[in-house]
């Protein structure tokens, strides 16, 4: 696994930032935010642009280059850096934008009474699928190359893709996951709808006021269980299975009975086989919007029924922000990292409990516990939702 994110970069150092509720919010640098009332979000100070001489093409944006140095610490960390079997090898990226700020700045020296701007082949070099395509060419992976673009789900939708195309057998590794780099695109989007918090994310809370936004990448390497045992791989955990499903009620907001995302995780425990109560921790979507930890804390309720209030629920997002389309693919590495570890990460800023938000938030310190099998969720725009099932080995 790797990952690079608003409150570390190395799997240590990002671990120990969500037991000690270090913060990645902070002044927005990215852009200027003077004409905006919001002006913290969560960005990664301390990363280094610039890749390895001849590893990296100079034109690539800021959410390729993460998805490469997150892919580079996650091949390293699974003992393939050297032997990645290129030909059986599927890279599957999520994201919301692409590379957004490519266009922003096209946008902005672009006279329409005037020829096309010379960079105006940049558009197409930087669409959606751009992070995927460099991560193969990068690493020379002659696989299968997708990109999901659903929205804040996609990390989750990606990881679930690659365990497709490993089940079927059309590969023995999948390189998987999401990245998103900040950008005013998406920052004005939530500010206009209203969903963005003024200073801090409080997600469960009676108080919560919104989201903050975030950025990064983390990468998941998948491989055939048989496969990673005989070179003697260290294994972390199980994707046990997953659960996708759609709301199909707005196109921003999801349905006020939670009905998608309870589909998503009846579907998971089914693709699993599994029953509700073998569940032991539950990584929350957990926004800190007003409707979104409503509506997830009614799902989990129905899915889970006489079980819900014994299991172990916690969101990231206080201290990561939301990381869109990296976000489901950072948080499953929380997950398995629970598992790894022993230990659940708690929900930040959580002070004055919600009577409709009445499960067991795992408020303000850390919770010692060997989970067997947890959940992910993610949700999104669209009424997108992915759910992933992990198990410890």
């Amino acid at each position: 696994m790797g990952l690079v994110t608003p409150i570390g970069s190395t799997l240590e150092e990002f671990w120990q930032a969500l037991l000690s509720g270090k913060s990645g919010v902070g002044p927005i640098r990215s852009f200027d935010t003077s004409a905006f009332k919001h002006q913290v979000g969560c960005e990664v100070r301390d990363f280094i642009t610039e890749t390895p001489a001849g590893r990296a093409a100079p034109h690539e944006g800021r959410a390729t280059r993460m998805a490469i140095a997150a892919a580079e610490r996650g091949l390293k960390d699974a003992g393939l850096w050297d032997g990645l079997p290129l030909e059986a090898t599927a890279v599957v990226m999520g994201t919301t934008l692409g590379e957004p700020q490519f266009l922003e700045e096209i946008g902005e020296r672009w006279d329409l009474d005037a020829p096309p701007p010379e960079g105006w082949g940049e558009v197409v070099a930087h669409r959606s699928d751009v992070a995927a395509a460099a991560l193969a060419s990068h690493f020379g992976v002659r696989g299968p190359v997708q990109t999901i673009p659903t929205a804040c789900a996609a990390g989750n939708y990606a990881i679930a893709r690659g365990v497709d195309l490993i089940r079927a057998g059309r590969v023995e590794v999948a390189v998987v996951g999401g990245a998103e780099a900040f950008s005013r695109l998406a920052f004005v989007g939530f500010v206009r709808l209203h969903a963005m918090a003024p200073d801090r994310c409080r997600p469960f809370d009676r108080n919560r006021k919104g989201l903050l936004l975030g950025e990064g990448a983390g990468i998941l390497v998948l491989e055939e269980e048989e496969r990673a045992r005989r070179r003697g791989a260290r294994i972390f955990a199980r994707v046990l299975g997953y659960g996708l499903s759609c709301d199909a009620y707005h196109i921003t907001g999801p349905h006020p009975e939670g009905r998608g995302a309870a589909q998503a995780m009846i579907r998971a425990l089914e693709n699993s086989r599994l029953t509700p109560d073998r569940i032991d921790y539950i990584n929350a979507h957990g926004t800190g919007t007003v409707n979104n930890d409503r509506v997830e804390t009614l799902a989990i309720k129905a899915v889970m029924g006489r079980q819900a209030r014994s299991v172990s629920v916690s969101s990231i997002k206080a201290l990561t922000g939301h990381m869109m389309g990296a976000s489901g693919s950072v948080e499953a590495i929380t997950c398995v990292l629970a598992i790894d570890r022993g230990v659940l990460p708690p929900t930040w800023n959580l002070e004055t409990p919600d009577p409709e938000c009445d499960l067991d938030y795992l408020s303000g310190r850390p919770r010692e516990m060997r989970p067997r099998v947890v959940l992910n969720n993610s949700y999104a725009f669209g009424g997108n939702n992915a759910t992933l099932v992990f198990g410890r080995v």
